[in-house]
């Protein structure tokens, strides 16, 4: 380094004068022996000052978040980018603000933010090419708020810089400080802001990083110790270099009894002490070191954060730096219980299930409140380890969800005012649709079953059997192939994945949503759910079952307050809706209990056990999607017979949940490597009921402890709707408008026997006064149904003709004629399985 001149010196000693004028301290004459000539120097250096004003702006520290679960006591993850909580100094010992004015500021009541002799004593040091500071407390702070402000490192290598330049600048700004602060401010401000070391900033969680103790608890040799640390955090981390920092600590004890903030036999005590560090652990930080007391919390955590910056708004650095506390939905006890019951029974393994992992999330429908979210993968990283993940597994829409998509096709159906025996016939366990648009091949769409289904059936026993060919012909006999109905059935329940864009084939954008390609292409593959879904939000879309038809958007936040507890305001978002009546919902769902109580039910095998030992009625919904293989002669992915994806929407009154089995490197493989389901899965053998002993493992212990019946039809509130079906639209509308309701028709018609522009169906038949009626307006073609020959007896065209009358004989009567062939009926129901109680 180059030597100062004489004349450098002098010229920054002028321009120090000029400082020390401005501050009023007479003391500067001490210098002018030394300075000479250099009034001038002084001068300028006083006009810099004036003309120069302090630019800092002090803003709130940065303090860690911490989130909680649902009872806002147990907390899940801390959140920060420096570890803090800030703390009034009510609540710091005076040991500690005591050992930090002697060994820092020994005068710091006495100055105004800038202290003569040190300065004097700095500026001397500075001018021989020593870099010691010796600022008051109060220019020390003003060097954190600009370092911890700074966003480069120049920024913040400047904060710091010891130059004359930079000492003028602090002085001014310390002065500034002590106008505008009290002592203790100034004190309180600056031990938050303070670094201490082990990514611990602020006194109180140096006091819990070093000791394991309240801050309110330290004691003087604790005490003396971090105010040590502030001097060099690094070089005297009792953990890495003890005897270092136990020197120090020793220094501090005796500046204080050198201050006569204790006595020396109290500082020879405090001298003797050991250290006694807490036991040295990584500080827990953000969502991969989430509580390990609730387990595989980390997923949730990560689902938090992204709500909060995707949905409320917030950027993820005012998240992790603002002390918010964090009150969230999750039962803590339903994760733990439900989790457990994965990983110890379930017997899957990610890490060798071929890619296969389950996803089971869980709403409570009255709210939207995500109350766990449970997986046999572990949140976190491991190389090598496919049985590890931070993926956001429960949000992301990678795999087709099959035949629960029916629901929303039987929604569109019922609030169109279909009633549930609305029938149609799909022989042969085929449907070839009439009115959907030609496939690639120029041949129209043909729907199969996967075993053998009655060949007539109505709507409330397709839908539990999951018939194919029942509801794509509903889409293509009932709707005419118009798929919007259906489409925004479902974006109306939260299904966002279809308003994302539609890719080409080389994945560029088209200009169209996906659920706009779906409805101009008019696919009638909708209702079979091969597209993408995201396992949380099917589950949102059926809880507005269980939630008498209103939709609660799945959130995982239940409240954010600030530092001082004032709520944190979140950007406007969608609250609960209604989507479709009390009607439609009591109907649907009591249609969708006979999945799991009746015969014909995909599912009700699988629950005999849970009816065994008494549970109520579980509505649910199975799906499963084909598997495929890739074709290198059509260099296209053509179906191999098998199944990819089982998945189980199962609903009570008060949770929601689905279970999801699926592969999301890899959604169409063939589905392997999960208990109980073979490489080799025909498509016969597997189906999305298997995934219901997840759903039942999971939370069998919580929901079997509890009773609950689904509000029958009848209890709807409201008053019976008079029937309009069959009248003119205009004559039923004002009928309507007679009886106090409000007719509306539909934008889409539906197929019927009726004359076309007349009323086919309307809905709901109980409704509130007041209420809106929706009028599905015919098209004058019925679906097709097949009508067996009715017997009719022979009758002679004579008028005058009678029939003699019956023999006196009591042989018996002949055997009527019996009926044409007709295809086979379907079983009667079995009855539900007896619950012991």
């Amino acid at each position: 380094m180059a030597r100062a001149t004489g004349l450098t010196v002098l010229s920054k000693l002028g321009r120090l004068i000029g400082l020390l004028v401005i501050v009023g301290v007479l003391a500067a004459g001490l210098l002018l022996p030394y300075i000479g000539g250099m009034g001038v120097a002084a001068k300028a250096g006083a006009d810099k000052f004036l003309g120069t004003q302090c630019s800092l702006i002090e803003e709130p520290v940065q303090q860690r978040t911490t989130m909680y679960a649902n009872d806002g006591k147990t907390v899940i993850a801390t959140l920060f980018d420096q570890n803090r909580q800030v703390v009034p100094l009510a609540r710091i010992p005076r040991s500690v603000t005591n050992a930090l004015i002697a060994t820092e500021d020994r005068r710091f009541y006495s100055h105004h933010g800038v202290d003569l002799r040190g300065l004097v004593r700095g500026a001397l040091k500075t001018s021989s090419g020593d870099t010691q500071g010796a600022s008051t407390l109060t220019e020390q702070y003003v060097k954190q708020v600009r370092f911890y402000q700074a966003n480069t490192e120049a920024e913040r290598a400047a904060a710091i810089d010891q130059n004359i330049d930079r000492k003028i600048l602090d002085a001014q700004c310390a002065l500034k400080l002590e106008q505008d602060n009290s002592k203790h401010q100034i004190l309180e401000k600056y031990l938050n802001i303070a670094s201490f070391g082990q990514n611990s900033y602020g006194i109180a969680t140096a006091a819990q990083t070093f000791f394991g103790v309240d801050v309110g608890k330290l004691t003087v040799p604790q005490a003396a110790l971090l105010v040590g640390l502030v001097k060099a955090p690094t070089d005297l981390d009792p953990f890495n270099h003890p005897q270092a920092a136990r020197d120090r600590r020793d220094l501090v004890i005796t500046n204080m009894a050198n201050q006569k903030y204790i006595s020396e036999a109290e500082a020879t005590r405090a001298k003797a002490s050991p250290l006694r560090l807490a036991p040295r652990a990584p500080v827990p930080r953000g969502c991969s070191f989430a509580n390990p007391k609730i387990k595989n919390v980390g997923f949730f955590c990560d689902y938090v954060t992204d709500w909060l910056t995707r949905v409320g708004g917030l950027n993820q650095s005012k998240v992790n730096t603002s002390g918010f506390k964090i009150i969230t939905t999750l039962d803590p006890r339903l994760q733990n219980q439900g989790q457990d019951a994965i990983w110890t029974q379930s017997g899957l393994n990610p890490s060798k299930g071929h890619g296969y992992l389950l996803a089971m999330p869980s709403i409570t429908p009255s709210t939207g409140a995500v109350t766990s979210m449970i997986t046999d993968v572990r949140y976190g990283v491991k190389k090598g380890n496919s049985g590890y993940s931070v993926d956001k597994l429960f949000t992301k829409a990678y795999a087709g969800a099959g035949s629960t998509y029916k629901y929303f096709t039987a929604l569109a159906a019922l609030k169109a005012g279909v009633p549930p025996s609305f029938t149609l016939t799909t022989s042969n366990n085929e449907w070839t649709t009439k009115n959907c648009p030609l496939q690639d091949d120029n041949k129209p769409y043909v729907s199969k079953n996967v075993g053998d289904f009655p060949a007539t059936a109505t709507l409330e026993r397709a839908l539990p059997a999951s018939s194919n060919t029942f509801f794509v012909a509903m889409e293509d006999q009932l709707f005419g192939c118009d798929i919007s109905p259906i489409v925004n059935t479902a974006t109306s329940l939260g299904m966002n994945y279809l308003n994302g864009p539609q890719l080409d084939s080389d994945g560029k954008p088209t200009g169209r949503t996906i659920a706009q390609s779906i409805i101009g292409s008019r696919q009638p593959t909708f209702t079979l759910g091969q597209d993408s879904t995201s396992v949380l939000e099917l589950t949102g879309a059926f809880a507005a079952l269980a939630n008498d038809g209103v939709f609660c958007p799945p959130k995982p936040v239940r409240s954010v307050t600030d530092s001082t507890g004032k709520p944190v305001t979140l950007k406007a978002h969608a609250g609960c809706s209604r989507q479709f009546t009390p009607y439609v919902a009591r109907t649907l769902a009591n249609i969708m209990t006979d999945d799991t109580t009746k015969g014909h039910g995909t599912a009700t095998r699988f629950f005999y056990d849970w009816y065994n030992q008494g549970g109520s009625e579980v509505a649910g919904k199975t799906g499963t999607n084909n598997s495929s293989k890739f074709d290198p002669v059509t260099r296209k992915f053509v179906d191999d017979e098998g199944n990819s994806a089982l998945w189980f929407v199962g609903i009570t009154p008060n949770l929601v949940s689905t279970a999801a089995v699926v592969n999301p490197e890899r959604p169409t493989q063939r589905i392997a490597g999960v208990p109980g389901i073979t490489e080799f899965n025909s498509g016969t053998d597997t189906f999305g009921a298997s995934a219901s002993k997840f759903w039942k493992m999971a939370f069998g212990p919580t929901l079997l402890a509890q009773e609950w019946t689904w509000p029958s039809v009848e209890s709807t509130p409201g008053n019976p709707v008079p029937s309009v079906t069959g009248m003119d639209q205009g004559e039923a509308i004002s009928y309507l408008a007679s009886q106090g309701f409000v007719g509306k028709a539909l934008a889409v018609p539906c197929g019927s026997r009726e004359r076309p522009g007349n009323v086919a169906f309307y809905s709901p038949k109980i409704a509130e006064p007041g209420a809106t009626i929706s009028l599905c307006i015919s098209t004058g073609v019925p679906p097709e149904v097949y009508e067996p020959p009715v017997f009719r007896p022979w009758v002679p065209p004579s008028s005058s003709f009678s029939p003699p009358p019956p023999p006196q004989t009591s042989a018996a009567p002949p055997t009527p004629t019996q009926p044409a062939p007709q295809p086979s009926a379907t079983k009667p129901a079995n009855p539900k399985p007896t619950k012991p109680r």
